[in-house]
């Protein structure tokens, strides 16, 4: 009986499964028929460039409101097909090009053409940028003020390094360092308050507390996102003065190489080849560069006599719907510097030598209920050697070894629960190894931090963005720092940006534990750290206004002011002897525009000001290095369908302080250095889709300064490169 009644009940099932299929397949067939009688209609197009004419392929062309769409064919033709008769807007967009939208009236069994000549996008407003808020975002919808270099600004630059990318941006300096090397200053603060990153990741490596730019090649990167004033709300330590993140190249869809070679005064060549693409499901991404460099100079004793370097990366990427994004890179670069100073009547011939060893591995995943996760491990590892011998002398050369490693992890956790409102937390942590023979023994310090921040789209128009972290560091209390962001939106076009929040910095190694004699004859110089050193703190922010004007003309004015407690600065205590000291207080505070307007379609400028003030209450401490008053203006014009591009670059500098060592004390006196100006021209010649030729100047007028720099003059360089 019981086996009869489940019999009936299966059967009872199968016959309602039955009929539901089948109602279900009806509803289906007559909807189906519905539309197919339905009188519809296509819009077909082309898609252009407006410079050069070429067509697009694989620009998107979306019905807006529907599910109709169709993507741009080798030849840049789209169709659109069965489009409901009505009134439609198409959207037009493509990565690195300006959107446009139009207006589209669709008859019955009609067709409509349209012709779409897309500009390139100087204003980058549909870029995806990541460091001012950690998580993706359109540059036109960032709270925080944020500058972007693009990869078409680095290729116009003709740019070797990420310090001759940076160094004709407003506001920021690029300085030579005693021991070779190049280093920042941005809105008045130097280098060792601004974080640099490499795809989030810090980097190990630091020459008297800061990043060598010279040594990150411009080849790998696909673009730069600056922060300007203090981070450490989401990044913790180095982060007073902003973040620059530089994001490496992705791997294409296709299979590509890259090569480039270059020639050059000074005895330049340097070489640089890459393959990339994506096979059953896995991107890659691998890159070998060389450079040799000839004779330079930094500062006014040291002479560099050649300089070379070497590296190979590979990044492996795997996406899969279920396993979510999985990145694994590294890259294995050496550097070798040799250099003669003379001091003293004393000459040495000195050789600088780098080992450094990257990697990370990271998963990023969506998860359910609209929510995110992200982890990062990192491993990043330097090997320097400096050797340091006197010419005629039988004394043996000194050597100084320093090792510096960084194990770390990072996270992200975002959590969307409707439009209005976005979570996101995270904890980093990182452990620092340090040894050094001009220290007391081998340091260690591990970080630890969390963060959290919460946006809200309060309106339309107004984006609110509350955030924090705390740090606790190796043998220093914890510190937590805030920061309030905000946007409203006028218009579409007009928009107000205003971020306000706090930076620390712990005293490093150098500053904490030093204990060295510096090798100059005759003069008993010691370096003498400070243990009693207490970690700098700042309080600060900027406010702007961006206006953007019928793709035609954008206007940036930012205020800012970043106010520091207990700053870390080098000081005299003694004759012959130099330490580090807390100042009560330093404030940096300024103002920077920056205009870029197109005059025609081939034809672009941008004009950029900036004014930084400097003020402190212990006066017989410099702050050197940076001139109050910079203005640039880059002009790119392109010829015959933009297959010729004239860029051409010019940096004003106004008059400044010059700290220098004076005297056979090695007392520290402030010196005027006057203003002056700096141009760099580059032509590009696009022979095919292919082959491109680069000519290019740096220092175009032969400016020198035989006492304060630059000493090298004009210095000119040619380049082909390929892209198949």
């Amino acid at each position: 009986m019981l086996e009869e009644s489940k019999k009936r009940v299966a059967s009872s099932r199968g016959f309602i499964i039955t009929v539901l299929l089948t109602t279900f397949m009806f509803l289906l067939l007559l909807s189906a028929d519905g539309r197919a009688d339905q009188p519809n209609g296509v819009i077909k197009g082309k898609v252009t460039d407006a410079g050069s004419g070429k067509p697009l392929p694989g620009t998107n062309i979306t019905v807006v409101g529907t599910n109709l769409g169709a993507a741009a064919g080798k030849d840049g033709e789209f169709v659109i097909r069965r489009v409901p008769q009505g009134e439609y807007q198409l959207k037009v967009t493509r990565i690195g090009y300006e959107p446009k939208i139009a207006q589209a009236v669709v008859t019955a069994n009609g067709k409509i053409y349209f012709q779409f000549k897309l500009r390139e996008d100087l204003f980058q407003m549909q870029q995806i940028v990541v460091t001012a808020t950690r998580t993706k975002k359109l540059m036109e919808d960032v709270p925080v003020v944020t500058e972007l270099i693009g990869r078409e600004e680095i290729d116009e630059k003709g740019a070797e390094n990420l310090a001759e990318v940076l160094e004709d941006r407003p506001g920021i300096t690029i300085e030579s360092g005693s021991e070779g090397g190049k280093f920042l200053y941005m809105n008045g603060v130097d280098s060792r308050r601004i974080l640099v990153l490499v795809d989030g990741i810090p980097l190990a490596g630091k020459l008297n507390n800061r990043i060598q730019l010279d040594l990150i090649d411009s080849d790998k990167i696909d673009h730069i996102e600056i922060v300007k004033g203090p981070g450490s709300a989401l990044y913790g330590n180095d982060a007073m003065g902003g973040v620059i993140n530089v994001i490496t190249r992705d791997f294409t869809p296709n299979t590509k190489i890259r090569m480039n070679g270059r020639l050059g005064s000074n005895d330049l060549y340097s070489g640089n080849i890459s393959l990339t693409g994506q096979k059953k499901g896995v991107g890659y991404v691998l890159n070998v560069d060389h450079m040799n460099k000839g004779f330079d100079k930094g500062q006014n004793e040291i002479d560099i006599k050649s300089s070379k370097s070497s590296s190979a990366s590979g990044k492996l990427v795997f996406r899969n719907p279920a396993a979510g994004r999985i990145d694994m890179q590294s890259e294995y670069r050496t550097d070798e510097l040799k250099s003669e100073s003379s001091f003293m009547g004393s000459t040495s011939n000195n050789l600088s030598q780098v080992k450094n060893f990257n990697s990370s591995a990271g998963w990023e995943k969506d998860l359910a209920n609209n929510s995110s996760l992200k982890l990062i491990g990192y491993y990043t590892t330097n090997l320097r050697t400096y050797k340091s011998a006197r010419v005629n002398s039988t004394r043996p050369a000194s050597i100084d070894t320093t090792t510096d490693n960084i194990l770390g992890l990072k996270s992200d956790f975002t959590y969307n629960p409707s439009e209005l409102i976005k979570f996101d937390f995270g904890f980093d942590y990182s452990d620092n190894n340090y040894d050094n023979p001009r220290l007391l023994g081998r340091e260690s310090r591990k970080q630890g931090g969390g963060f959290t921040q919460v946006e809200a789209n309060l309106s339309k128009k107004l984006t609110l963005i509350l955030g924090g972290r705390y740090d606790k560091i190796t043998d220093l209390e914890g510190h937590f720092s805030p920061r309030v962001s905000s946007m409203y939106s006028f218009t579409p076009n007009l928009k107000l940006r205003a971020s306000y929040g706090g930076g620390f910095r712990a005293p490093s190694f150098i500053e904490l534990y030093s204990n060295f004699p510096i090798p100059i004859p005759g003069m008993p110089l010691m370096v003498v750290g400070n243990s009693n050193l207490k970690p700098e703190k700042s309080l600060g922010g900027n406010f702007g206004v961006e206006y953007f004007w019928n793709q035609f003309l954008l206007v940036n004015a930012t205020l800012f002011r970043n106010n520091f407690q207990d700053m870390i600065v080098d000081y005299q205590p003694a004759p012959f002897t130099y330490s580090y000291l807390n100042v009560e207080e330093a404030t940096f505070q300024g103002v920077e525009l920056q205009t870029r307007f197109y005059l025609r379609d081939n034809l672009a400028t941008t004009l950029s000001y900036n004014f930084t003030d400097i003020s402190h209450k212990n006066e017989n401490v410099a702050f050197s290095k940076i001139s109050p008053h910079t203005a640039v203006v880059r002009v790119n014009y392109g010829l015959f369908k933009n297959k010729i591009k004239i860029a051409l670059r010019e940096k004003y500098y106004s008059g400044r302080d010059i700290l220098v060592v004076s005297g056979h004390s090695g007392d520290l006196t402030k010196q005027k250095k006057d203003a002056y100006h700096l141009a760099d021209l580059t032509i590009s010649y696009k022979l095919n889709s292919m082959l491109c030729l680069r000519l290019g100047s740096t220092n175009l007028l032969d400016y020198t300064d035989k006492d304060y720099g630059p000493w090298i003059g004009r210095r000119i360089f040619m380049e082909i490169s390929t892209d198949f």
